[in-house]
């Protein structure tokens, strides 16, 4: 696709907190208009009656989904919806022959009994997940930029993988890792549920499903096929603390060799010299570095054997979490450069 041509945009799932952010980034974004935005409301409105921050900047009704009429006004769509939804409207958009970057996880994980296992449901698409590109671009870019149908990443995913698949590419450290990660409540969408009131999350923090979050699976199964397949034992406890967006990730890990700083330095370098969103750092990042913004920080620090280490990366979980990361999907599949919108 030409890079000066103006890309249509549709949304489906306007009103999450995804969604939300898609529209923000995307209005910034110089080589793309968004023509169709739609979520699952009481009523048809305007999108800056549901947000009156955009008054001024975009003025689309935003609709009960449509699929025929959204079809015909977009080039590529962005489904910001519930898990298990997307795979009822990818085929009939796919048909169309339009691209379409989903944010949910219908066609993230391959194995379909895990996807039952986790999400409840028997998958209805399987002719499609297989076509499915996961949507890393530090470690997938070529399938991405040929791909029609991109899985964009989960959050804790991301935060995870990026940290860890350059040491287990590179036979670094033992398979059993231990994964203590704390998110903001905004990753798990706006859902009218008591504990999400504000009085019960600010200045609180709690574990919770330990060994079983839906993220263990696809960080696993991502890791595997990076690495060649190589076992791993994940022990991965995700937190809820009271912030409005961000999640940093601190990851025990054993090295197989002793390590120094200067040598894991320069095996971050060698993976992601070219990568523009990740920052690899010296001291341990904060978080506060990274909200707001596409990176993914990672840090570590190793202790005096040089055998083990904690690895620490931290995102913003709606931008490089989810809506940054599928727009950097978009840049790819498009022609755009990677970072256009972005920084």
């Amino acid at each position: 696709m030409s890079t000066n041509k103006i890309l249509k945009v549709v949304i489906f799932g306007a009103t999450g907190f995804t969604g939300e952010k898609l529209v923000e980034l995307l209005l910034k974004h110089p080589s793309v208009r968004i023509t169709y935005l739609s979520a699952k409301i009481e009523k048809d409105c305007y999108y800056s009656d549901l947000f009156p921050k955009f008054k001024g900047k975009i003025d689309l009704i935003c609709e009960k989904p449509n699929i025929k009429k959204a079809k015909n006004l977009g080039d590529i769509f962005f489904l910001a919806l519930p898990h298990t939804v997307s795979m009822r409207i990818v085929p009939y958009l796919l048909e169309e022959d339009k691209k379409v970057i989903d944010l949910s996880a219908d066609y993230r994980l391959k194995n379909t009994k895990l996807y039952k296992e986790y999400y409840k449901i028997n998958h209805t698409d399987k002719r499609n997940l297989k076509k499915a590109t996961y949507g890393l671009v530090e470690f997938f870019k070529n399938k991405i930029k040929e791909s029609k149908l991109i899985a964009n990443p989960g959050c804790y995913p991301i935060s995870t993988i990026l940290p860890l698949a350059p040491l287990l590419k590179e036979d670094l450290i033992d398979p059993e890792i231990i994964i203590d990660a704390k998110s903001s409540i905004t990753g798990a969408g706006r859902k009218p549920a008591v504990e999400y009131h504000y009085s019960n999350i600010s200045n609180n923090l709690w574990a919770y499903k330990p060994f079983i979050h839906q993220h263990t699976p696809e960080i696993v199964e991502v890791l595997k096929r990076i690495s060649n397949n190589k076992e791993i034992k994940l022990n991965f406890i995700p937190h809820v603390v009271g912030i409005e967006v961000g999640i940093y990730s601190t990851i025990h890990i054993n090295f197989k060799r002793r390590m120094t700083t200067k040598s894991l330095i320069g095996i971050y370098n060698k993976y992601y010299k070219t990568s523009p969103f990740v920052r690899v750092r010296v001291s341990l990042p904060k978080l506060k570095d990274v909200t707001g913004t596409n990176f993914c920080d990672i840090g570590f620090y190793i202790d005096k054997s040089r055998k083990r280490a904690v690895i620490c990366s931290c995102i913003d979980n709606l931008i490089k979490g989810a809506s940054g990361n599928a727009i950097q999907n978009m840049n790819v599949m498009c022609g755009f450069k990677e970072t256009e919108g972005l920084l």
